[in-house]
């Protein structure tokens, strides 16, 4: 599992409406975005290595009309731009039709590498013409995207994919504190907060020197002491919960794929796994195992 798969994963399980406001919003004017019901995501592989493969996100999302429609929602999320992901997202469209009717969206996002902010894409290569329509897809380049765009954007998610996007003059510190400080302010539930702040602490990371530059900013003199403390305690807390939530969530998603519905006993015990160290043994140990019985949770 790479290491950006259960943070993203969760991260955009949890903001999927504003994921799509922000990279589709014509399309997702037109959609429920309180009704995505998330799919199994494993199909079978066509042809040699025999075996499976697993999407990172699909959704089944209704149309907001009356007429019974709906739309799936193909989400991929790359570490970075590599030849070949236009290929990649096609088999992955065609094996998501031998289980799902309907019509697909894929949508990859680049963590780093790719073109600066959204683009639709087109497989080269095919054959055109009247019939043969080429294979489309959108892509959301994240390292070249301008800051203050996102920054300034109503959308809580945005605050914390700005982390990883183009600084230009601003600093590391700087960054830090904007995104924060709109997730902080921001009339959201606890659990999503810890989503926004688990991205930006995971991509915003600072030196010493930062980090004291960091809790300084924007606090008078008087004040600053205990705003330093407050700071360092509500930041690891966040930080620790954010991660334990996103392996949790992955966690009981593999489960689900590789073993079934997960028993409401099993759940009950991921769900009350404190030790960070020990769920990332689990999700290490869990693409080998044999059985459920195997991971000692019952």
């Amino acid at each position: 599992m790479a290491p950006h798969d259960p943070l993203f994963k969760s991260l955009l399980r949890t903001f999927f409406g504003g994921f799509l406001r922000l990279v589709a919003p014509d399309l997702a004017a037109r959609l429920d975005l309180a009704a995505p019901v998330f799919l199994d995501k494993e199909f079978p592989a066509f042809g040699p290595p025999a075996g499976s493969r697993v999407v990172d996100l699909l959704a089944r999302v209704p149309l907001n009309d009356a007429s019974g429609k709906d739309i799936l929602i193909h989400v991929e999320v790359e570490a970075r731009a590599r030849p070949g992901i236009g290929e990649r997202v096609r088999s992955y469209h065609r094996r998501i039709q031998t289980r799902h009717e309907g019509q697909i969206l894929s949508i990859v996002v680049f963590i780093k590498g790719g073109k600066g902010g959204i683009h639709e894409e087109s497989l080269g290569g095919d054959l055109a013409g009247p019939g043969l329509p080429p294979f489309r897809y959108l892509s959301f380049g994240l390292s070249r995207c301008p800051v203050r765009e996102y920054l300034d954007s109503s959308e809580p998610l945005a605050w914390a994919l700005a982390a990883l996007m183009n600084r230009g003059k601003c600093r590391k510190a700087e960054l830090k504190m904007s995104c924060l400080s709109r997730i902080s302010e921001a009339l959201l539930t606890d659990a999503e907060r810890v989503e926004l702040v688990n991205c930006v602490e995971s991509y915003v990371r600072l030196s010493h020197n930062e980090t004291e530059e960091f809790l300084l900013l924007g606090t008078p003199e008087r004040r600053r002491a205990p705003a330093m403390l407050y700071r360092m305690s509500w930041k690891d807390e966040m930080l620790l919960e954010g991660e334990r939530r996103g392996i949790r969530r992955v966690l009981c998603d593999q489960i689900e794929d590789r073993f079934g519905p997960v028993p409401d006993e099993i759940r009950s015990r991921i769900e009350t796994i404190r030790s960070l160290d020990r769920l990332q043994r689990l999700a290490r140990k869990l693409p080998s195992a044999k059985s459920l019985k195997s991971l000692r949770l019952g």
